[in-house]
């Protein structure tokens, strides 16, 4: 009787008030990623390049072009260089100011995906995707790493919430997907797939053609964000023209069926790096075939195939885009499709407990606390004494030497001892 109260309690407090849940998960996720940052997060070439551009920036020469792209070399929007302006300032250039500015991002990121969650599902599910989302080993560790990719998940979770709420006859966020698709380009190149994404998306809404009226008015709204780059290439001779060219001659090697297995696999990275746990590995395959099995053919709601549908197009798309493409992959390229195999899990959850059989709910239980064990137990060891702070007092220690380290784009050590040497900042 006792038990039974203390869950009537408790599903009262989730219904009334979820928000004191997920003050306590993002306390949670906030420590897991940001617990002794400055000891964990060696600033490598990424980082270093961005401290250099934000220096530039507090001391007038500003920027029209973003981050540079692993392969191919062309420029991303400039918008991330502009969101660190701030911090670097308030920081006196230390480069410390971009952990600070990914907290905040992390912060933004969270309160996203548990909003979203919330209006798209329940209460219920925004506390499980979050709980996911905050103690995820994957997750955890590249959302530490202080660049440019970090908002993917969040801006991703805006752009399908977007979509979900013009199928809702919210026509007016027709306008939101493309604005934010457009802001995407300032985060990660594969904002190439969402043009495609977002229009495949709106094949079946009801009115199609009011749909496509905001999608054309939209245009100017996704472009904008594009005109600091078009302006940089014009000053410049077509700069990041020849070298997308050059990267269409070297990696564009069309469609072979066989590769698209291969990259299937790729396609579906997001799904084994939260998920993370080895006994189970096949769920990287298992769990997103159940998930359209179920919701397009045993969904007893229309919601239920659309939403399959729309999640589907953020794994099919990328698949045929990176098929034709014959150059290397990493994980951090399909952060987009975290929030949408967060969705999946809850979808599938939430079967499990509509079976109303007390054994799955103790074994869901079991599971999810295993999950949770298993991805926070090595995230929670102090590390050794390393990362931001480490290469501090490697250059502390040069200066004091009377050595002298010369120019570097990508180099954190050359960038402190620039600041501490020539700018006047202070150890």
């Amino acid at each position: 009787m006792k038990l039974k109260i203390l869950l009537s309690k408790l599903n009262t407090l989730v219904i009334e008030k979820p928000w004191v849940f997920f003050v306590i998960i993002l306390i949670i996720g906030l420590y897991l990623r940001f617990n002794h940052i400055g000891e964990v997060i060696a600033f490598n070439w990424d980082q270093g390049r961005d401290a250099w551009e934000i220096r530039n920036i507090i001391q007038g020469k500003l920027t029209l072009i973003g981050p540079k792209t692993g392969i191919g070399e062309f420029h991303l929007g400039p918008i991330y260089y502009y969101l660190l302006v701030p911090f670097y300032y308030a920081a006196n250039l230390d480069p410390m100011a971009s952990n600070y500015f990914n907290i905040l991002a992390n912060i933004v990121n969270f309160i996203i995906i548990f909003a979203v969650t919330k209006k798209i599902f329940n209460n219920y599910a925004a506390l499980f995707v979050t709980l996911l989302y905050a103690t995820s080993t994957y997750l955890t560790v590249i959302n530490r790493i202080p660049w440019n990719v970090t908002l993917m998940p969040g801006v991703a979770a805006l752009i399908f919430f977007s979509i979900i709420n013009v199928y809702r006859e919210k026509y007016r966020w027709v306008f939101a997907a493309w604005i934010l698709s457009g802001f995407y380009f300032n985060l990660h190149f594969t904002a190439i797939f969402l043009p495609l994404i977002v229009g495949a998306s709106f094949i079946f809404v009801k009115k199609k053609k009011l749909v496509i009226k905001y999608s054309l008015l939209s245009l100017p709204l996704y472009f904008i964000w594009f005109i600091p780059n078009i302006l940089y290439e014009l000053q410049n001779s077509n700069t990041d023209y020849y070298r997308m060219r050059d990267f269409l001659q070297n990696y564009y090697i069309g469609f072979h069926l066989r590769f698209m297995l291969h990259r299937l696999s790729d396609s579906l990275l997001e799904f084994g790096a939260i998920i993370n746990y080895p006994p189970f590995s096949l769920l990287k395959y298992l769990v997103p075939a159940v998930f359209f099995i179920l919701a397009f053919f045993f969904g007893k709601k229309k919601e239920d195939r659309i939403l399959a549908y729309l999640i589907s197009l953020w794994f099919i798309i990328p698949l045929f885009g990176f098929t034709i493409y014959g150059g290397p992959i990493s994980d951090y390229y399909f952060l987009y499709g975290a929030p949408m195999v967060l969705f999946v899990l809850w979808f599938l959850a939430e079967r499990l407990f509509l079976l109303k059989r007390r054994l799955l709910y103790i074994l869901s239980i079991l599971f999810l606390c295993l999950f949770i064990h298993h991805n926070i137990k090595d995230t929670l060891k102090r590390p050794a004494q390393g990362g931001l702070n480490a290469q501090k007092e490697s250059v502390k220690k040069t200066i004091i030497n009377n050595e002298k380290i010369d120019y570097s784009e990508g180099d954190i050590r050359s960038y402190l001892y620039t600041i501490w040497e020539k700018d006047g900042a202070r150890f």
